[in-house]
């Protein structure tokens, strides 16, 4: 695959499912898997504030293989620049997803991704 060089950072998805625990059924977290990723595309919004508080908003775009197990709704832990030595993590939100198997027109094998919109929302 021509991206896999270009993947230098880890995601790690999670996914809140409905467990039965006895007679009580309740969301639990649970690890789906840790996938090479890229993280691009960045608009980071400055600061806004309100009468009660004050946030930063985001959205970025990550792209990953199309046979990661990725949801709208899942918790991602991104690692930027795991594969290079990075190790700081940013907790975002899976928003959107869009496949692309053949960007190209077929042109090239191995373009075929995932985009993933990442949310973040900050409370300040």
């Amino acid at each position: 695959m021509l991206f896999n060089g270009w993947y230098t950072d880890k995601v790690t998805v999670y996914r809140t499912t409905m467990a039965k625990v006895g007679n009580i059924t309740k969301p639990t977290r649970e690890k789906v898997g840790e996938y090479p990723c890229r993280v691009y595309s960045s608009q980071k919004g400055g600061p806004v504030t309100s009468e009660r508080q004050a946030n930063a908003k985001s959205a970025e775009k990550l792209a990953v293989d199309v046979s990661c197990d990725i949801v709208s709704g899942d918790e991602l832990m991104v690692t930027r620049g795991f594969y290079v030595g990075g190790s700081s993590s940013i907790r975002y939100l899976a928003g959107d997803i869009v496949d692309y198997f053949e960007p190209v027109g077929g042109m090239f094998n191995g373009l075929k991704h995932k985009e993933v919109g990442l949310l973040s929302d900050e409370v300040i």
